[in-house]
């Protein structure tokens, strides 16, 4: 039998994925339909529900977000306490301790899962088996076109120059996230993976002229020091998001019914 999926939000990278799933997952997967604010107009080749209580009632095992935090905030305590397992694209949101810990719970409590894919980013396993022993220190950087940037609630309306390049922010993953809150949900689970949100260090840089978001990520541990560099290329439809987003989304419910399971 089947698996069956729905889905919150119907933008750029819930498009990329709808692509994935229809190459690689159908023969695993059932898609129930989508939810989204607004609703899509004009004809549609999915089914889409009016409310989130329409989507639960269909009863979908799983459900898969690609609408922001707010959409964590809003909805996933109760796709969870109804017992379906969520997979979060929005991970920044889980900076929010309170929000993480009842979203845990929840999971926890009604027999699902709370399912962080690793993003823009990668190494989730490295990094949570540093973290197992105590990771004594983690960092990420991020670099971004201007464009990428603009419009973030920390630049306060400011332009970003188109031919400079620019230490746009340092500090900790929590402060990034509401900094960024559209750009760095890599920092928020490469905290989550290794460490916690206070003390993940983040820098964002703007780099005129560069055509991929790259990222590097340190962590030190007792018996490793691990540097990985990911450079992704931006949704052409919304520069702040990687297009390698909405494939990891992919690539974990692939693992999930694989009878091979890479950790």
């Amino acid at each position: 039998m089947k698996t069956r999926i729905a889905l919150i939000g119907y933008g750029a990278l819930s498009r990329i994925f709808l692509n994935a799933f229809d190459k690689n997952l159908t023969e695993y997967y059932e898609l129930n339909g989508i939810y989204s604010l607004p609703m899509p107009e004009g004809q549609q080749p999915y089914r889409f529900y009016d409310s989130l209580d329409d989507l639960l009632a269909d009863k979908p095992d799983m459900v898969v977000e690609f609408a922001g935090g707010g959409a964590v905030r809003a909805y996933g305590e109760q796709i969870l306490n109804s017992g379906c397992s969520l997979v979060i694209a929005s991970v920044g949101a889980l900076a929010d301790d309170e929000l993480y810990a009842r979203l845990r719970d929840a999971a926890r409590a009604n027999g699902c899962k709370l399912h962080l894919p690793s993003g823009a980013i990668g190494g989730f396993d490295l990094l949570r088996t540093l973290s197992m022993a105590g990771t004594k220190s983690v960092s990420i950087e991020s670099c971004k076109p201007p464009k990428g940037l603009n419009g973030a609630p920390y630049l306060n309306g400011r332009e970003l120059s188109e031919t400079e390049e620019e230490l746009v922010f340092e500090g900790t993953s929590r402060e990034a996230i509401a900094a960024f809150p559209k750009n760095v949900n890599v920092a928020v689970a490469t905290a989550l993976a290794a460490a916690d949100v206070d003390t993940t260090c983040v820098k964002v840089r703007s780099v005129p002229g560069i055509t991929r978001n790259t990222h590097t990520i340190r962590a030190c541990g007792d018996f490793a020091e691990v540097t990985l560099q990911i450079a992704s290329i931006p949704d052409p439809a919304n520069p702040k998001s990687s297009t390698t987003t909405a494939w990891s989304v992919a690539a974990l419910l692939l693992n999930l019914v694989s009878p091979v399971q890479f950790f």
